[in-house]
């Protein structure tokens, strides 16, 4: 994940990887400890609007 924007561009149907919101969820995803397979429906899912 690249740099984190000040705001959100709301770009559709996925957020960009440097959306605020977007950082925020994989902060939480990063808690929890997932690995694999697991994360990387974790991230796509932080991404759907």
């Amino acid at each position: 994940m690249g740099k984190v924007k000040k705001k959100c561009c709301r770009s559709k149907p996925k957020r960009c990887s440097n959306c605020p919101v977007v950082a925020l969820r994989l902060r939480r995803i990063e808690d929890k400890g997932l690995q694999g397979k697991e994360l990387r429906r974790a991230v796509k899912a932080a991404r759907v609007y």
